[in-house]
């Protein structure tokens, strides 16, 4: 079986976290005013990665990398921490 489902989930979670947390220091790429955009897109992003992490428990693909997708759950918590501590109370 192929591990098509595992790799798809790496891919996108790395380029979720990477646009959510881009605005951010050190990497700190803005866009201008549209720059606030990219927090809900790359979270977005990243939790398509893990719901195809999940779908990769689900239907049983071989490997360890199904693992390592969803270890970054902790990372997404840590994230809306993040944003609450920055924003306040949505």
């Amino acid at each position: 079986m192929k591990r098509k489902y595992s790799k798809y989930s790496i891919i996108l979670i790395v380029v979720g976290i990477f646009i959510a947390y881009m605005i951010f220091p050190p990497i700190n790429i803005t866009f201008g005013k549209w720059s606030m955009i990219a927090i809900p897109i790359g979270f977005a992003i990243y939790l398509t990665g893990i719901t195809i992490g999940i779908i990769a428990f689900i239907k049983k693909e071989k490997g360890f990398m199904k693992y390592i997708s969803l270890l970054s759950i902790p990372l997404g918590v840590l994230f809306i921490a993040f944003l609450y501590a920055i924003v306040g109370k949505i």
